[in-house]
């Protein structure tokens, strides 16, 4: 697991998220969930890529929680068990 917290002094835009996966050969989606959003422990059989736009979403992965904000990314291996939230007043 890896999370990368963004560098730049602004918050990237869809498009050049979009652009910065597709130079990984990725494709990608996009989705909202709104405040207060909460994921209980679960597993994905594939690797999971989730990039936050707007808003803070807090992981959990092996009692320890990892806050995801604006630009922040998240790598997450096939099968790691993991739980989500939507913390704050802004959608995710």
């Amino acid at each position: 697991m890896r999370v990368t917290h963004w560098q730049k002094r602004s918050p990237p835009s869809v498009p050049e998220l979009k652009r910065l996966l597709a130079g990984e050969g990725l494709d990608c989606y996009e989705w909202k969930d709104d405040p207060g959003t909460r994921y209980g422990e679960h597993t994905h059989s594939y690797d999971e890529i989730r990039w936050v736009v707007t808003g803070t979403l807090c992981l959990t992965v092996s009692g320890k929680r990892y806050l995801l904000a604006p630009g922040d990314r998240l790598d997450l291996p096939a099968n790691t068990s993991h739980s989500a939230e939507v913390v704050g007043n802004e959608a995710v």
